[in-house]
Order: C-alpha cells, then sequence, then structure tokens
C-alpha cells in the first residue's frame, strides 16, 4: 500500500494534568484512531530485520501532540464539535474518574456538550485543515 502523506492525526492534551493523567489521554486518543482506520492504519503488517525479526510498523499517518491549558482546550473541543470534515475524538473527566462505560455513559447523559470537561482532544483529517486548527497549540515539551 502506498503512504498517504494527505491527512494526519493532531491530539491536544491539557499540559496541566498530572503525567498519568495526560499519558492516558493521549494512549486512549492515539488507540481511538487506530481502531478507527482499521485497515488504512498502516501500509504493511511489519518491516523486516535482517536476521528475519519483525518490527510491528507504525501508522502511516503524522501524529502530533500538542499541549495546551485547560480553557483552551475546552473552547478547542466545542470549536470542532460540528465539523464534518475531521474525525474527532474526545477524553473526557469521567473517563479518568472510572473504567465501567455504564458509570461514564450515566455521567455525560447529565451534561450538554457544552458541560463537558475535556481533558484531550483527537483530530484526525486533510493535513492543510488540521494544521489550520491547530496552529494555535505549542508542541508538547
Amino acid at each position: 500500500m502506498q503512504q498517504d502523506f494527505n491527512r494526519r492525526i493532531a491530539i491536544i492534551i491539557n499540559k496541566s494534568l498530572p503525567v498519568w493523567q495526560a499519558m492516558n489521554a493521549l494512549a486512549h486518543i492515539a488507540a481511538h484512531y487506530g481502531h478507527y482506520l482499521k485497515d488504512n492504519y498502516s501500509t504493511g503488517q511489519y518491516f523486516k530485520t535482517k536476521d528475519n525479526n519483525n518490527i510491528s510498523r507504525n501508522t502511516q499517518y503524522p501524529i502530533i501532540v500538542f499541549e495546551t491549558d485547560f480553557n483552551a482546550l475546552q473552547l478547542f473541543s466545542k470549536e470542532i464539535k460540528d465539523l464534518t470534515e475531521i474525525e474527532k475524538m474526545y477524553f473526557v473527566k469521567e473517563m479518568i474518574s472510572t473504567t465501567n462505560d455504564e458509570e461514564i455513559q450515566k455521567a455525560i447523559a447529565h451534561q450538554n456538550f457544552m458541560e463537558i470537561e475535556f481533558l484531550g482532544a483527537g483530530i484526525f483529517g486533510d493535513n492543510s485543515l488540521v494544521k489550520k486548527l491547530t496552529k494555535r497549540f505549542k508542541l508538547w515539551s
């Protein structure tokens, strides 16, 4: 399969989170895109070493991780919610509070979208659109 250089994944994380929460949010958002992309995730199954060992391929799409503050992430999450040109993934406070999906659903069902506390957000789409949407953010450091 030919590598696709026209699209990218961007993940924006609240920098003020404890490191374990930031990494948890990042991992779950990245895993979402692995599931979403399925067969388009990579250009093959393995890279082969000289001595015939397999190294799993990474995604064919760039993944750029950005940091921001709480307020900017809340605003960004609300700004992108109606965009249909990108695949969005939100990681919310309830996903840290419990591992039980039924409890998460119950908690979220009592909130409007504008009331949700976002810990991270991911977007996947056309390079130029993703760059435009994320240009205000600083690379994670």
